[in-house]
């Protein structure tokens, strides 16, 4: 578990961030964070789900870059490889946290112990007069933003749960071995129920501007198909021959 502390020029001064730290820590995750106003950009290259976090039971918009536990088919030789890079990749290895002298109050938080920082080089976060670099600004400007954003999202996903339009569905993955696959807690759009609602309601979910997303999230399901042949390129040997989406209950 990871062990935050508040970011000071005091402390942190003379550390760096290792080049590459958001995409090689985004390696072994098959699902990556995302926020509602990054679903039209991330679409374009990665299916978009929701899951369920286990410890808040709140539904989490997350992009899905790999059939299997662990990998991430969207970095190569610790880059990433897609279209958009989320922000969650973009802000790593910091993170929003209370003040420890205002708990009402936010800052910016690091884990000092992490791999991503270093003392000897990399990208200097402070200056030599203890302001901070071009590049933290632009940290704080990111992460103060996402926590806007992470706000439109959680409102996002209350309201279209409340019309009813979430869908649990699981992915049978068919390898070319003969061995069955089956990923599960993974939510999409309804979208047969999406299309029965009434003008006023859509008119209602397009003024929110939460129609875009809702689309944009239906049209992602096509991107299983490319990341089957990324991971059969990448994967050679446990190809895949096909995958089928089922409903499931949950």
């Amino acid at each position: 578990m990871k062990t935050l502390v508040e970011l000071s020029p005091e402390l942190h001064q003379q550390l760096y961030v290792v080049p590459h730290s958001g995409a090689k820590n985004a390696a072994k995750q098959n699902l990556v964070n995302l926020r509602v106003t990054e679903v039209a950009k991330a679409a374009c290259s990665m299916a978009i789900f929701f899951v369920r976090d286990n410890q808040t039971g709140q539904q989490v918009l997350t992009g899905f870059t790999s059939f299997e536990q662990g990998n991430n088919l969207f970095v190569t030789d610790s880059q990433w490889q897609g279209s958009y890079p989320p922000t969650s990749l973009q802000t790593f290895p910091f993170y929003l946290m209370q003040s420890p002298d205002n708990p009402q109050q936010y800052t910016i938080g690091i884990d000092a112990d992490d791999s991503a920082l270093s003392a000897e080089s990399g990208q200097a976060i402070f200056e030599q007069d203890g302001s901070a670099s071009l590049y933290l600004s632009n940290i704080k400007n990111l992460i103060e933003a996402d926590m806007h954003n992470d706000m439109l999202t959680q409102r996002f996903s209350q309201k279209i749960s409340e019309l009813g339009l979430m869908k649990y569905i699981t992915i049978v993955v068919n390898h070319q071995d003969g061995l069955p696959q089956n990923l599960t807690g993974l939510i999409t759009i309804n979208e047969e129920k999406l299309q029965q609602l009434d003008s006023e309601t859509l008119a209602e979910l397009n003024k929110l501007g939460y129609l875009s997303p809702l689309y944009a999230m239906l049209m992602s399901l096509y991107q299983l198909n490319s990341l089957i042949q990324l991971h059969n390129k990448t994967l050679a040997g446990n190809k895949i021959s096909n995958i089928k989406l089922e409903v499931s209950k949950s």
